[in-house]
């Protein structure tokens, strides 16, 4: 293909220009052929990308608005003409048919966009180039940007998100939020953060900050700056209050890792603001009695935070109950609700084989039951306790202080998937003061701890000593109960 200048523009700088392409370099007046040959080497219409026999002419140009395009056609030969491709510009002596040897202006008033074709510049194959399509071509018209601030987010004690957002005007923007407050030393302003977007859409923009007071008043604006001289525009300013100091709040979460002996408390504190200190209170009741090592939190911004703790020495096999109790310098103190946990019993283990023994007589109450037997030393019968064949020997003891009653007892063979019932008696009313029960009882030592209800409580704390009746009833899946009892004495 023979060279020809079908189509160039020159670009008259009468304003401030933006950022202009690359291929035009600085001066008063520029001049951009945008088809594919120059004929005039001081039109910088290539770009120097790729190789020195593969160059491409400039696409697009960027001006500021106010600026004007001057197009120019001399090449009486070839016609040639500009098409707007949706908005157009403000132009004179620009023809929209193809003509010859004409030249014109158009001007740039209002920012955006604008596009426009040539049909008369090639697109076809060609051993130099290859194949190309120089027909469309881009004027990127830069206005100034607007910024908005908007409403702060997300406030905690300590803490707010600023929110805010820019519409660039297809400039490169840098911002930044400024901001004042209780313990700001003068106007403080948040790192310089860059729009990647240059075009012409509003975009949202937030930047988080902290170490703030809490519940105090804070005053800030979003700031936009752009163009090689960095030219500000600013928000107007917005208002936002942190929260205030609260006291703290408790949640009792389900334990977990339950073992025999041990178990692990869960909850979580929300501090409320500042430091706050957190403990778990347990026992086989609701009122407690023992509690967690006291440990502290830091103040948050205004969130919950996971803790636990550990409890170790446990009796197998006991319902206890706990709940997360949080204080700091507010009023009242957090105060989780009260939940319960039950320890592992321990394993089902065989009892070693024993000799047969006879029946014993079923009771449902007072001494064990016994066997009579001749002695041969006696004409008399003798009375002696008589093994069960459904549990072996109960060991009973008791707690110095609190009223619990601690104990064990061997379940058989025989025994195994019963029911056990354990109450305790005041001696002389035989008032219940205290019942336990357990279904489906495996077969091995079985332990238990059962403390004095409310009513056997309030009778130690006036008398601060008691002697206990245990009575202990097992009735197997099949045959008759078998009920054993036992003294033992509690103290306040």
């Amino acid at each position: 293909m023979r060279p020809h200048t079908l189509l160039f523009f020159a670009l008259v700088l009468l304003g401030a220009v933006a950022a202009l392409s690359p291929a035009l370099a600085n001066a008063a007046e520029m001049k951009l052929e945008v088809n594919q040959n120059c004929v005039d080497p001081e039109w910088p219409c290539w770009t120097t990308e790729g190789s020195a026999l593969r160059p491409q002419p400039a696409l697009a140009v960027k001006i500021a608005a106010g600026d004007e395009v001057m197009f120019t056609d001399h090449d009486a030969s070839t016609p040639a003409a500009v098409v707007w491709m949706g908005s157009a510009p403000a132009c004179t002596g620009v023809p929209t048919s193809a003509m010859t040897n004409w030249e014109g202006k158009c001007t740039f008033v209002t920012s955006g966009v604008y596009k426009f074709e040539s049909s008369t510049l090639f697109d076809e194959e060609n051993t130099l180039y290859g194949k190309a399509n120089y027909r469309k071509y881009e004027i990127v018209v830069a206005g100034t940007p607007t910024d908005l601030t908007t409403s702060a987010s997300g406030e905690t004690q300590t803490e707010a998100m600023l929110n805010g957002s820019i519409d660039p005007e297809g400039n490169t923007v840098e911002y930044h939020f400024e901001y004042e407050g209780p313990g700001v030393i003068g106007k403080q302003s948040t790192p310089t953060a860059t729009l990647s977007e240059a075009d012409f859409t509003s975009h949202s923009v937030s930047v988080q900050v902290t170490g703030l007071e809490p519940g105090m008043i804070y005053h800030f604006q979003l700031v936009a700056t752009y163009g090689v001289g960095k030219t500000s525009v600013s928000g107007a300013t917005q208002m936002f209050k942190t929260h205030a100091v609260t006291a703290p709040t408790a949640t009792t979460l389900a334990a977990e890792g339950f073992k025999e002996t041990e178990v692990t408390l869960k909850g979580t504190v929300n501090p409320g603001g500042e430091a706050t200190e957190y403990f778990f209170e347990y026992g086989t009741d609701t009122h407690y009695g023992l509690k967690t090592e006291t440990a502290t939190l830091q103040a948050s911004g205004g969130s919950n935070q996971g803790v636990s703790a550990t409890l170790k020495g446990l009796a197998p096999g006991t319902e206890y109950h706990f709940r997360l109790v949080a204080k700091n310098k507010q009023s009242p103190a957090g105060e989780g609700l009260d939940r319960s946990f039950t320890t592992a019993s321990p394993p089902a283990k065989e009892p070693p084989a024993k000799e047969p023994s006879p029946t014993p007589t079923p009771t449902t109450g007072g001494n064990p039951a016994a066997i009579t037997s001749s002695s041969p030393s006696s004409e008399q019968p003798k009375t002696e306790p008589a093994p069960s064949p459904l549990f072996g020997s109960v060991k009973l003891a008791s707690t110095q202080h609190g009223g619990v009653v601690h104990g064990s007892l061997v379940v058989s063979s025989a025994g195994s998937g019963g029911q056990l019932q354990i109450e305790l008696l005041a001696k002389g009313a035989n008032a219940p003061v205290g019942k336990l029960a357990r279904s489906l009882l495996h077969a091995g030592k079985l332990t238990f701890a059962l403390p004095l209800n409310a009513k056997g409580k309030a009778a130690l704390r006036r008398h601060r000593r008691l002697t206990l009746t245990v009575k202990i009833t097992l009735t197997p899946q099949h045959g008759a109960a078998v009920t054993v009892t036992r003294g033992v004495g509690v103290r306040a």
